[in-house]
Protein backbone atom coordinates (compact mmCIF):
# COMPACT_ATOMS: atom_id res chain seq x y z
CA UNK A 1 0.00 0.00 0.00
CA UNK A 2 1.33 3.43 -0.95
CA UNK A 3 1.92 6.03 1.75
CA UNK A 4 -0.27 9.18 1.50
CA UNK A 5 2.75 11.08 0.16
CA UNK A 6 3.54 8.45 -2.48
CA UNK A 7 -0.14 8.15 -3.42
CA UNK A 8 -0.38 11.91 -3.91
CA UNK A 9 2.71 11.94 -6.13
CA UNK A 10 1.22 9.12 -8.23
CA UNK A 11 -2.04 11.06 -8.60
CA UNK A 12 -0.15 14.15 -9.76
CA UNK A 13 1.84 12.16 -12.31
CA UNK A 14 -1.34 10.52 -13.58
CA UNK A 15 -2.86 13.98 -14.03
CA UNK A 16 0.06 14.99 -16.26
CA UNK A 17 -0.56 12.31 -18.87
CA UNK A 18 0.33 13.24 -22.43
CA UNK A 19 -2.09 15.53 -24.23
CA UNK A 20 -2.14 16.46 -27.94
CA UNK A 21 0.60 18.95 -28.73
CA UNK A 22 -0.33 22.41 -29.92
CA UNK A 23 1.19 23.41 -33.24
CA UNK A 24 3.97 25.42 -31.62
CA UNK A 25 5.18 22.35 -29.69
CA UNK A 26 5.11 20.16 -32.79
CA UNK A 27 7.14 22.76 -34.67
CA UNK A 28 9.61 23.12 -31.81
CA UNK A 29 10.18 19.38 -31.44
CA UNK A 30 10.70 18.99 -35.18
CA UNK A 31 13.23 21.81 -35.29
CA UNK A 32 15.13 20.41 -32.28
CA UNK A 33 15.17 16.77 -33.46
CA UNK A 34 18.68 16.79 -34.95
CA UNK A 35 20.14 18.68 -32.02
CA UNK A 36 18.46 16.29 -29.58
CA UNK A 37 19.92 13.28 -31.38
CA UNK A 38 23.39 14.86 -31.37
CA UNK A 39 23.16 15.46 -27.62
CA UNK A 40 22.22 11.82 -26.98
CA UNK A 41 24.67 10.10 -29.33
CA UNK A 42 27.87 11.92 -28.40
CA UNK A 43 31.19 10.12 -29.11
CA UNK A 44 31.52 8.38 -25.71
CA UNK A 45 27.94 7.11 -25.94
CA UNK A 46 28.34 5.92 -29.52
CA UNK A 47 31.56 4.07 -28.65
CA UNK A 48 29.99 2.42 -25.61
CA UNK A 49 27.28 1.00 -27.86
CA UNK A 50 29.82 -1.06 -29.81
CA UNK A 51 32.94 -1.27 -27.63
CA UNK A 52 33.78 -2.19 -24.02
CA UNK A 53 33.36 0.63 -21.50
CA UNK A 54 36.25 3.09 -21.77
CA UNK A 55 37.15 3.26 -18.09
CA UNK A 56 39.25 6.42 -18.34
CA UNK A 57 36.68 8.45 -20.29
CA UNK A 58 33.76 7.36 -18.15
CA UNK A 59 35.72 7.91 -14.95
CA UNK A 60 36.33 11.50 -16.02
CA UNK A 61 32.71 11.98 -17.05
CA UNK A 62 31.43 10.64 -13.73
CA UNK A 63 33.66 13.08 -11.85
CA UNK A 64 32.81 15.99 -14.14
CA UNK A 65 29.01 15.68 -14.07
CA UNK A 66 28.65 15.21 -10.32
CA UNK A 67 28.18 18.97 -9.92
CA UNK A 68 25.11 18.89 -12.19
CA UNK A 69 23.63 15.80 -10.52
CA UNK A 70 24.13 17.29 -7.06
CA UNK A 71 22.57 20.59 -8.13
CA UNK A 72 19.51 19.11 -9.82
CA UNK A 73 17.11 19.40 -6.85
CA UNK A 74 18.42 22.95 -6.36
CA UNK A 75 17.53 23.87 -9.94
CA UNK A 76 14.07 22.43 -9.35
CA UNK A 77 13.77 24.34 -6.08
CA UNK A 78 14.23 27.56 -8.01
CA UNK A 79 11.47 26.45 -10.39
CA UNK A 80 9.26 25.60 -7.41
CA UNK A 81 9.62 29.18 -6.17
CA UNK A 82 7.95 30.37 -9.40
CA UNK A 83 4.80 28.26 -8.95
CA UNK A 84 1.41 29.34 -7.65
CA UNK A 85 -1.52 27.49 -6.11
CA UNK A 86 -5.02 28.20 -7.33
CA UNK A 87 -4.14 31.27 -9.39
CA UNK A 88 -3.99 29.64 -12.83
CA UNK A 89 -5.56 26.45 -14.24
CA UNK A 90 -3.92 23.26 -12.89
CA UNK A 91 -1.08 25.23 -11.30
CA UNK A 92 -1.26 23.03 -8.19
CA UNK A 93 -0.17 20.07 -10.34
CA UNK A 94 3.03 21.85 -11.33
CA UNK A 95 3.80 22.71 -7.71
CA UNK A 96 3.13 19.21 -6.44
CA UNK A 97 5.06 17.59 -9.32
CA UNK A 98 8.15 19.61 -8.49
CA UNK A 99 7.88 18.89 -4.76
CA UNK A 100 7.55 15.16 -5.40
CA UNK A 101 10.43 15.03 -7.84
CA UNK A 102 12.74 17.05 -5.60
CA UNK A 103 12.32 14.23 -3.06
CA UNK A 104 13.21 11.69 -5.75
CA UNK A 105 16.27 13.69 -6.81
CA UNK A 106 17.56 13.60 -3.24
CA UNK A 107 18.23 9.88 -3.72
CA UNK A 108 20.04 10.29 -7.01
CA UNK A 109 23.18 11.83 -5.62
CA UNK A 110 23.63 8.78 -3.36
CA UNK A 111 23.14 6.41 -6.29
CA UNK A 112 25.56 8.47 -8.34
CA UNK A 113 28.22 8.02 -5.64
CA UNK A 114 27.58 4.26 -5.83
CA UNK A 115 28.24 4.47 -9.57
CA UNK A 116 31.47 6.36 -8.87
CA UNK A 117 32.51 3.74 -6.32
CA UNK A 118 32.06 1.04 -8.95
CA UNK A 119 34.59 2.95 -11.00
CA UNK A 120 37.01 3.19 -8.08
CA UNK A 121 36.26 6.86 -7.38
CA UNK A 122 35.94 7.79 -3.72
CA UNK A 123 33.24 10.12 -2.38
CA UNK A 124 35.84 12.68 -1.30
CA UNK A 125 37.46 12.61 -4.74
CA UNK A 126 34.20 13.24 -6.55
CA UNK A 127 32.81 15.88 -4.18
CA UNK A 128 36.02 17.90 -4.31
CA UNK A 129 36.40 17.68 -8.10
CA UNK A 130 36.43 20.98 -9.95
CA UNK A 131 34.71 20.65 -13.35
CA UNK A 132 36.21 21.77 -16.65
CA UNK A 133 35.03 24.89 -18.45
CA UNK A 134 32.52 23.05 -20.62
CA UNK A 135 30.77 21.24 -17.76
CA UNK A 136 30.92 24.36 -15.59
CA UNK A 137 29.19 26.25 -18.42
CA UNK A 138 26.36 23.72 -18.42
CA UNK A 139 26.11 23.90 -14.62
CA UNK A 140 26.03 27.73 -14.70
CA UNK A 141 23.48 27.85 -17.52
CA UNK A 142 21.07 25.53 -15.72
CA UNK A 143 21.38 27.61 -12.57
CA UNK A 144 20.87 30.84 -14.52
CA UNK A 145 17.79 29.71 -16.45
CA UNK A 146 16.28 28.22 -13.29
CA UNK A 147 16.80 31.49 -11.42
CA UNK A 148 16.18 34.11 -14.12
CA UNK A 149 13.94 32.32 -16.62
CA UNK A 150 10.22 31.80 -16.49
CA UNK A 151 8.76 28.58 -15.11
CA UNK A 152 8.31 27.24 -18.64
CA UNK A 153 11.90 28.09 -19.63
CA UNK A 154 13.35 26.51 -16.51
CA UNK A 155 11.35 23.28 -16.69
CA UNK A 156 12.05 23.04 -20.42
CA UNK A 157 15.78 23.55 -20.06
CA UNK A 158 16.29 21.38 -16.96
CA UNK A 159 13.61 18.70 -16.74
CA UNK A 160 12.66 18.27 -20.37
CA UNK A 161 16.02 18.70 -22.11
CA UNK A 162 18.57 17.37 -19.61
CA UNK A 163 16.45 14.57 -18.12
CA UNK A 164 15.21 13.66 -21.57
CA UNK A 165 18.59 13.13 -23.20
CA UNK A 166 19.96 11.52 -20.02
CA UNK A 167 17.15 8.97 -20.07
CA UNK A 168 17.96 8.10 -23.68
CA UNK A 169 21.72 7.73 -23.32
CA UNK A 170 21.29 5.81 -20.06
CA UNK A 171 19.19 3.21 -21.85
CA UNK A 172 21.78 2.95 -24.61
CA UNK A 173 24.79 2.35 -22.33
CA UNK A 174 23.10 0.33 -19.57
CA UNK A 175 23.82 -3.06 -21.23
CA UNK A 176 27.56 -2.29 -21.41
CA UNK A 177 27.71 -1.24 -17.77
CA UNK A 178 25.65 -4.25 -16.70
CA UNK A 179 28.24 -6.43 -18.38
CA UNK A 180 31.02 -4.50 -16.64
CA UNK A 181 29.58 -4.51 -13.09
CA UNK A 182 27.35 -7.57 -13.15
CA UNK A 183 23.57 -7.90 -12.99
CA UNK A 184 22.11 -6.46 -9.79
CA UNK A 185 25.17 -4.39 -8.82
CA UNK A 186 24.28 -1.29 -6.83
CA UNK A 187 26.72 0.59 -9.07
CA UNK A 188 24.00 0.32 -11.76
CA UNK A 189 21.23 1.93 -9.71
CA UNK A 190 21.63 5.49 -11.02
CA UNK A 191 21.84 4.39 -14.65
CA UNK A 192 18.98 1.90 -14.31
CA UNK A 193 16.73 4.44 -12.60
CA UNK A 194 17.23 7.00 -15.33
CA UNK A 195 16.86 4.43 -18.07
CA UNK A 196 13.58 3.23 -16.56
CA UNK A 197 11.77 6.41 -15.56
CA UNK A 198 13.19 9.26 -17.60
CA UNK A 199 10.85 8.51 -20.46
CA UNK A 200 8.05 9.68 -18.12
CA UNK A 201 9.79 12.68 -16.55
CA UNK A 202 10.52 14.63 -19.74
CA UNK A 203 7.03 13.89 -21.05
CA UNK A 204 5.52 15.23 -17.82
CA UNK A 205 7.90 18.19 -17.95
CA UNK A 206 6.72 18.98 -21.47
CA UNK A 207 3.13 18.97 -20.23
CA UNK A 208 4.18 21.52 -17.60
CA UNK A 209 5.89 23.63 -20.25
CA UNK A 210 2.66 23.59 -22.27
CA UNK A 211 0.64 24.65 -19.22
CA UNK A 212 3.04 27.42 -18.27
CA UNK A 213 3.72 28.94 -21.71
CA UNK A 214 1.34 31.84 -22.26
CA UNK A 215 2.62 34.02 -25.12
CA UNK A 216 4.38 33.98 -28.47
CA UNK A 217 7.44 35.59 -26.89
CA UNK A 218 7.59 32.89 -24.23
CA UNK A 219 7.34 30.21 -26.92
CA UNK A 220 10.46 31.69 -28.49
CA UNK A 221 12.27 31.78 -25.15
CA UNK A 222 11.28 28.20 -24.27
CA UNK A 223 12.57 26.98 -27.62
CA UNK A 224 15.82 28.87 -27.07
CA UNK A 225 16.31 27.57 -23.52
CA UNK A 226 15.86 23.94 -24.55
CA UNK A 227 18.21 24.38 -27.51
CA UNK A 228 20.84 25.97 -25.25
CA UNK A 229 20.70 23.06 -22.79
CA UNK A 230 21.14 20.55 -25.62
CA UNK A 231 24.04 22.51 -27.07
CA UNK A 232 25.92 22.76 -23.78
CA UNK A 233 25.19 19.14 -22.86
CA UNK A 234 26.64 17.88 -26.14
CA UNK A 235 29.64 20.18 -25.81
CA UNK A 236 30.36 18.97 -22.24
CA UNK A 237 30.22 15.28 -23.20
CA UNK A 238 32.48 15.87 -26.19
CA UNK A 239 34.98 17.76 -24.04
CA UNK A 240 35.32 14.82 -21.66
CA UNK A 241 35.88 12.47 -24.58
CA UNK A 242 38.42 14.77 -26.21
CA UNK A 243 40.34 15.20 -22.94
CA UNK A 244 41.02 11.50 -22.52
CA UNK A 245 41.62 10.87 -26.23
CA UNK A 246 44.25 13.61 -26.35
CA UNK A 247 46.18 11.87 -23.55
CA UNK A 248 46.18 8.47 -25.25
Amino acid sequence: MLSPRSQRHKEVKDSLKATPHPVWVEDMLESLADQWKAAVYTPPIARTMTEPVDQETWGLMIREFFCVVEAFPKYMGLSLAKTTYGQTPRDFLVRDWLIGNIRVEALHVRWYLDWAAGHGISASEITSHRPTTEVASLFDWLWSVSYRGSLAEAVGAVNYAIEGVTGEWSRVVLPAFTKLYGEGSKSLTWLAAHANYDDAHPREALEIVKLATTSAEEIRRVHSSIARSLELFERAFKACSNATRSRS
